[in-house]
Order: C-alpha cells, then structure tokens, then sequence
C-alpha cells in the first residue's frame, strides 16, 4: 500500500511540473504571437547566412519546445528557453552541423561560447563546409 502512495505521489509530482513546464512555453510563445522565421531570418541579414541554413537552426530549437510552432528568437538564451546546457549544447551543435553540412573540429576547445540561438548560428557559419 505504502509503495502505491508513494509511487502515485511519484507520478502526481511528475505530471504537476510538466504542466507548469507546458504552461512556461506557451506563455512566453503567446507574448512572441505574430513572430515567425521571417522575423529569424531578417535578424541575421547583414551576416551573409544562407536561410536554408538559418532554416535548419529555427527548426532544430522549435522542436526542442512542446508548443507547437513555437517562435524561435536569436537571443534566445539555450538554458532558460530551451533548458540546453553543458553537453546538449554540444550535441545541439553537432546535430545542426549536420543538417548544415559544416566541419566540426576534433575538439570545441578555442571556439566562442554558445550561449543563444544567434551564438550557433554565426559559429556554424564560420565553420568549413563539408565537400560534396
């Protein structure tokens, strides 16, 4: 019996923060209503990035939220709007690099902290492309 209260407890608790979670996200998408990857795109124009590569970084943070089409900002911080730290960041950036095609180096060691949305792109873009 102490076992079912304490797992129902368990669930109950789970359940509860993930509702706040939602709750969070849809909130901060309501207040960025009217936003989209125009609005994305037009932040990086003066930086000569390609929107199909942009497209793949909008993409990739959009899927990271429970909001469906949810507005992805450039200076959106990885950690507070997307809960991404320490090694997701690196696994974020390789998996982009993919998508991208970009050469990653043997280490990330050196390059410029990623902090934001913005950070992955512009390191994405200094970075080699792959040949084809």
């Amino acid at each position: 019996m102490n076992m079912w209260l304490m797992l129902s407890g368990i669930v109950a608790s789970f359940m509860a923060g993930n509702s706040l979670l939602r709750y969070r996200e849809q909130k901060l998408a309501d207040s960025r209503r009217g936003k989209g990857f125009d609005d994305f795109a037009a932040y990086f124009s003066g930086d000569n990035i390609p929107r199909d590569k942009l497209r793949h970084v909008y993409d990739f943070f959009q899927s990271w939220q429970s909001v469906k089409d949810f507005p992805v900002q450039p200076n959106d911080d990885l950690y507070k709007v997307y809960g991404i730290v320490d090694d997701d960041v690196d696994d974020a950036v390789i998996e982009i690099a993919g998508r991208w095609r970009a050469k990653l180096p043997e280490s990330f060691e050196g390059l410029p902290p990623v902090r934001t949305v913005a950070d992955v792109a512009h390191l994405l873009h200094q970075l080699p492309l792959e040949e084809k």
